[in-house]
């Protein structure tokens, strides 16, 4: 009798040692049976809870992840890092680059397994369906985004990936950021002008742009507003090409060279429209209020950390207050 006693208590322990292995042994199998319906700009995706293996097509989006402490284990930079801020690009180090933001590869996503993908509503729209039978997709606009889609996004990957009370935290720390630059601005507002590449003709950044609308957040007037046409549909950001005389007539108080790879410039660095008569004309210009800075820091790094780097080098070499904060 004792040893049946013994036999039935042992098989009942044994149970519930399996029941308790299967509940806990992985997050995989739990996260299947309880994924989280996170809401983006093509749908509604089922996520799993607290995925690990996250992939993500847009640069903007890097940050955001890191932000909450998830690294990607892949990253469409278009087979250039150097895209990548060099602080980030240590921290993600090992990733898998995908190929180009525009058309990714498709096959070494799929060799990565991934948990979640991370795409633009803008660039990937047409290939969503491809990529969601990878993986669960979540789309949201970085390529496009203005100021305040990029911190919806924000927000969005951190419910995806379980850590929205990280973002929140994030997002209120870049807010004081952003506050405690506001006041320190001269009292009387000045216009502000954000210039690319000026080879053939100038290339201003529109309104819409996620780095204009910041810097309209900080305090400035942005120089080409509304009453500038141009080809902007359902809001989204455009370049507006200007000649050296439309850019006189708007003549802004400072002027922010975006310098990148494909600008020409002399032995000396300079671009060859510095020489211009007009171009010295200019406000900005004669009052040395032209600025140059990293295209790839001002246009691509389209997130919260992109925007605190911004407010930094504003800090230091706009308003030259030294330390950045």
């Amino acid at each position: 009798m004792k040893l049946r006693y013994v036999m039935i208590l042992s098989f009942i322990l044994m149970i519930s040692a399996l029941a308790a292995c299967s509940g806990t042994g992985g997050s995989a199998g739990g996260s299947a049976q309880n994924p989280v319906a996170v809401k983006h700009d093509l749908g509604e995706t089922k996520v799993p809870r607290h995925p690990k293996k996250v992939v993500v097509l847009e640069l903007g989006f890097i940050d955001a992840l890191l932000d909450v402490g998830i690294k990607p284990v892949g990253v469409a930079d278009d087979g250039k890092p150097k895209f990548i801020n060099e602080k980030v690009r240590e921290e993600i180090k090992g990733y898998t680059s995908l190929g180009t933001r525009a058309q990714p590869s498709f096959e070494k996503i799929a060799a990565l397994k991934p948990d979640l993908i991370i795409a633009d509503s803008s660039r990937h729209s047409g290939v969503y369906d491809k990529l969601s039978k990878i993986a669960p997709t979540i789309a949201l606009k970085n390529l496009n985004a203005d100021y305040q889609d990029t911190m919806d996004a924000s927000l969005t990957i951190a419910k995806a990936v379980g850590k929205e009370s990280e973002m929140e935290k994030k997002l209120t720390e870049h807010k004081e950021k952003l506050n405690q630059l506001k006041e320190k601005l001269p009292d009387q507002k000045q216009s502000i002008l954000l210039l690319g590449n000026t080879n053939d003709a100038i290339t201003v950044r529109d309104e819409n742009f996620f780095t204009s609308q910041l810097l309209t957040k900080i305090g400035y007037t942005y120089g080409v507003g509304d009453s500038q046409k141009n080809d902007a549909e359902n809001g989204e950001s455009v370049n507006i090409k200007m000649t050296v005389e439309q850019l006189l007539e708007k003549d802004p108080d400072i002027i922010i060279l975006m310098t990148g790879e494909k600008d020409k410039v002399d032995q000396n660095g300079k671009r060859p429209i510095e020489k211009d008569p007009l171009w010295n004309k200019l406000s900005a210009v004669k009052h040395h209020k032209v600025y140059e800075v990293d295209r790839f820091a001002w246009s691509l790094r389209r997130s919260i950390d992109g925007a605190n780097a911004v407010i930094d080098q504003i800090n230091k070499d706009i308003l030259k207050t030294g330390k950045t904060e």
